[in-house]
């Protein structure tokens, strides 16, 4: 699991879709996407799912997300 992963995971959760994610990120959004299901993978759990108001985080992730919030940045670890 990479910081970077967990950064992106936080970032989908906090704006509710990959596209804002990617803009508020500076990436795209294939690389989002990428980083998000590497992580699932890693994991081996589903932790975002759609719906018609966007992307929302599944039970795993609601679970996942505060302590991700928490992760340091890298910013702060240098």
């Amino acid at each position: 699991m990479r910081l970077t992963q967990i950064r992106d995971f936080v970032a989908v959760v906090e704006c509710g879709g990959i596209r804002a994610a990617a803009r508020r990120l500076g990436l795209s959004q294939p690389t989002i996407t990428k980083s998000v299901r590497s992580l699932e993978a890693e994991l081996q759990v589903q932790l975002l799912g759609r719906n018609a108001r966007g992307i929302v985080p599944t039970a795993c992730g609601r679970a996942l997300f505060p302590r991700a919030r928490e992760a340091p940045t890298a910013q702060q670890i240098l």
